[in-house]
């Protein structure tokens, strides 16, 4: 999270690469209950909005890694962090 609040995409990518054997369902299951300790209010919605949307995803991409890590880049630059 810190690095999705300080915009740091090369510190988020390695951290995808080396968590990939992470289960999506669990990782988009963590990022949702845990969003208003990171995230401002306002944006949580669009969070929910997101997570929805990839934990969709995930069931049909071939690479995970890229499907996260393209999750979290959407996190990174449309939400404000507290």
């Amino acid at each position: 999270m810190i690095a999705l609040k300080d915009k740091d995409f090369k510190t988020m990518r390695k951290w995808v690469a080396e968590n990939i054997d992470t289960d999506s369902t669990a990782l988009f299951r963590k990022l949702y209950d845990n969003a208003f300790e990171y995230i401002k209010p306002q944006s949580v919605p669009n969070l929910i909005l997101l997570i929805a949307d990839y934990q969709y995803k995930s069931a049909f991409v071939s690479d995970q890694e890229i499907n996260t890590a393209a999750c979290l880049t959407e996190m990174m630059v449309g939400l404000e962090y507290l």
